[in-house]
């Protein structure tokens, strides 16, 4: 990040570390083991006053800046893209797969018009606006940054949505079962990662008590790590968490699913699991590709503009960490090193889940 060394092309250097993981210290001496260690211990947990800031330190650092490098739909996760075998794949653009992905949601979730859908996590609201333009239905979207809900209540207004989609700066901890009761659907994309191992038994407790004990349906996506790896990763520290993600944790599918059934007491039934995860190497290629061409004509001058701290060779500080942000995590998707799982559950009799199968 300080210009001290430079690499023309990243992506193949960090695949090498890690197809070489096992013949590298890894933090395996004394000394690293130990630094590693305390960083752990000393991060901050996401707490009601820490996740704001930690989401805030990401997410409000300029929307001017996330739409420079994100399709147009302003989608921030994981798509699906077609298999190479398919004769259009090569052709496919980022907001097509980012739509079938969302198109996933809607389907796992059975989202039908009427339905009370709560979304947690609203990211810029890609996915509430497709939910209630294919389905008709209406979303209460959280968020816990200032500068997505305002981007997203623009969007969803431009789109005449706002009559069905409402958006709150809400910690999903804060949220009470509104007075026509529980919600019909629960959608959560790439959000979990911002719970934090010590809160995944309270957000799941939280997903529980808000979606409707007959009938509900809810559907997850989050990046995991394997569970191999999960309790060293657990308690050390790394490039995202300390530089681009502050309070963000990746659990591993079997703690995910282990606290799903604990915190529901067993009412919330695991229907389906999927892992997306490599997916995810030429969306972050792409992101890096798009961010890259447009910093100096788009990011550059929109950070200087409403960062009046930032210097120029702070913004090229910032240029150099999110190239290695992208390009770190692309490989890790690229060998599978990470994974990406869309979860669905729903509650014991919820036929609807079976409307596809002869019976």
């Amino acid at each position: 990040m300080l210009s001290e060394i430079s690499c023309p092309d990243l992506t193949p250097f960090f695949a090498i570390f890690i197809l070489n993981k096992a013949h590298l210290s890894g933090g395996t001496t004394l000394t690293a083991s130990l630094s590693s260690t305390l960083s752990g211990l000393i991060r901050a947990t996401n707490t009601l006053q820490n996740s704001r800031l930690h989401i805030s330190a990401h997410y409000d650092i300029s929307n001017a800046m996330f739409a420079a490098f994100l399709s147009e739909d302003m989608t921030y996760s994981c798509p699906i893209w077609l298999p190479k075998s398919d004769p259009h794949s090569e052709n496919e653009t980022l907001e097509e797969a980012q739509d079938r992905k969302l198109d996933r949601f809607i389907r796992n979730a059975h989202i039908t018009k009427g339905d009370r859908v709560l979304e947690i996590g609203t990211g810029w609201g890609s996915f509430a606006i497709k939910a209630v333009q294919d389905t008709g239905c209406t979303v209460t979207s959280l968020t816990l940054s200032v500068e997505q809900k305002e981007l997203a209540e623009e969007r969803i207004s431009n789109a005449g949505l706002s009559d069905k989609i409402k958006v709150l700066l809400c910690d999903y901890r804060n949220l009470e079962v509104p007075e026509e009761g529980a919600f019909d659907k629960l959608i959560s994309i790439e959000m979990l990662e911002a719970v934090g191992r010590e809160f995944l038994a309270t957000y799941f407790s939280c997903v529980d008590k808000l979606l409707k004990k007959d009938g509900g349906v809810a559907v997850f996506q989050c990046i995991t790590i394997p569970e191999s790896r999960y309790e060293s990763y657990s308690k050390g520290d790394d490039f995202i968490r300390r530089y681009i993600f502050p309070g963000g944790h990746l659990p591993s599918i079997s703690q995910l699913i282990t606290s799903i059934v604990s915190a529901s007491k067993g009412s919330l039934i695991v229907d389906n699991v999927e892992n997306i995860g490599p997916h995810y190497a030429k969306t972050l290629r792409i992101w890096k590709e798009n961010f890259m061409r447009t910093f100096d004509e788009r990011i550059r001058p929109a950070l200087l503009r409403e960062h009046q701290n930032m210097t120029k060779d702070g913004v090229e500080l910032f240029r150099r960490k999110w190239e290695y942000y992208f390009t770190y995590c692309e490989a890790g998707f690229a060998t599978k090193t990470l994974g990406d799982h869309i979860i669905t559950v729903s509650r014991e009799g919820s036929v609807q889940m079976l409307e596809n199968v002869p019976l």
